[in-house]
């Protein structure tokens, strides 16, 4: 009976072990693909891992943060939010603002309201994590307000709902040690999706395995979330009085989806890492290439996707892709840890 537990036990490791190789992409082909022609790679910003668009103005905010620089205790100066005027051909500029703490910026959430701008910054410094709230104006960025949560230990990525009103991802439910890295190797869902409805930080949804990027519909009765090392995108019916989310689907993607943005048609666009494992080895070398790819996901009806890859790359043009926007044609690829954001013009 020993032996016979033995062996079933081994079998079990042997299975999990070969399962997580191949769903992490080890074996995937990549294909240098891009339905379209690059014209700019812009590279005066480090990390820029997630991107919001004023589409009425033509802004393009951009998220930027040196993490290969924090990881070795270096100093990221640089560290900010950038804004491209994407009508005029001028280059990115850092954002001026009158926040005076430590500043890495890493998901936003562009929003308007009576005619104002706001943009809602995930912020991690070494007093903790922090949602920071800014009115945009007069290309600057005014400090409005802080906000802290014990939930909040692992903020990714977020989505603005009203004035004071967010869904924002936690990745993680273990902020730091062995349970943070099983986690993920051990595929344990323990990450969540928070809501904070102007007055309470609640979960919304949990269970997730490396929940990551959010947004909403424009007409704000859906909920896209991503959770990578599930590799899958989770469409929510939303009530948008009480914030309170249905799941409606799963749509399963086969890759390491990564941010979110919805174009004026309502077309989801997801960038995404194909190869796990490489993007760790990323992580933790700039020299190692981790491959690229960004997916179109075209809702047809409730439970009815159309997806498409739009790009895929295997690392040496734009490693570590994270985000996709698309306006007036044109296609706008960050990237967690390199210093490019890639612009193309889309066919």
């Amino acid at each position: 009976m020993k032996k016979k537990f033995v062996i079933i036990f081994l079998l079990g490791i042997i299975y999990f072990t070969g399962s997580t190789i191949i769903d992490s992409g080890t074996f995937k082909t990549i294909e240098n693909k891009f339905d379209g022609q690059v014209t700019t790679i812009y590279n005066s910003m480090a990390g820029t891992e997630d991107l919001a668009i004023d589409r009425e103005r033509g802004l393009l905010f951009i998220s930027s943060s040196d993490r290969w620089a924090l990881r070795d205790g270096k100093e990221a100066p640089d560290d900010g939010v950038y804004l491209l005027q994407l009508d005029s051909g001028t280059l990115p500029v850092k954002l001026r603002t009158n926040y005076n703490g430590d500043f890495h910026p890493h998901g936003i959430s562009f929003f308007k309201q009576n005619g104002d701008s706001f943009l809602y910054v995930i912020n991690h410094n070494d007093k903790g994590d922090f949602v920071e709230a800014f009115q945009f104006k007069n290309n600057e960025l005014i400090h409005i307000q802080t906000f802290q949560n014990e939930l909040m230990s692992c903020p990714n990525d977020l989505v603005v709902v009203g004035k004071n009103k967010f869904y924002v991802t936690n990745d993680h439910g273990n902020k730091e040690g062995i349970m943070r890295t099983m986690e993920d190797y051990l595929k344990i869902p323990s990450s969540y999706l928070i809501y904070f409805d102007g007055e309470t930080f609640s979960k919304a949804y949990d269970d997730l395995n490396y929940a990551n990027g959010v947004a909403v519909s424009h007409d704000g009765r859906k909920l896209y979330l991503t959770h990578t090392t599930g590799r899958e995108l989770l469409t929510f019916n939303r009530n948008p009085e009480n914030g309170f989310l249905e799941v409606e689907s799963t749509l399963k993607l086969g890759t390491g989806v990564d941010n979110i943005n919805i174009d004026e048609k309502g077309n989801i666009w997801v960038g995404a890492h194909p190869k796990l494992f490489a993007f760790v080895e990323h992580a933790g070398n700039p020299s190692k290439k981790s491959p690229s790819e960004v997916l179109k996901i075209t809702p047809h009806g409730p439970k009815v996707f159309g997806v498409e890859k739009v790009y895929m790359n295997d690392g040496e043009q734009l490693s570590g892709s994270s985000v996709a926007v698309v306006y007036k044609g044109e296609i706008f690829i960050g990237a967690v840890f390199e210093k490019k954001l890639l612009r193309g013009k889309l066919k």
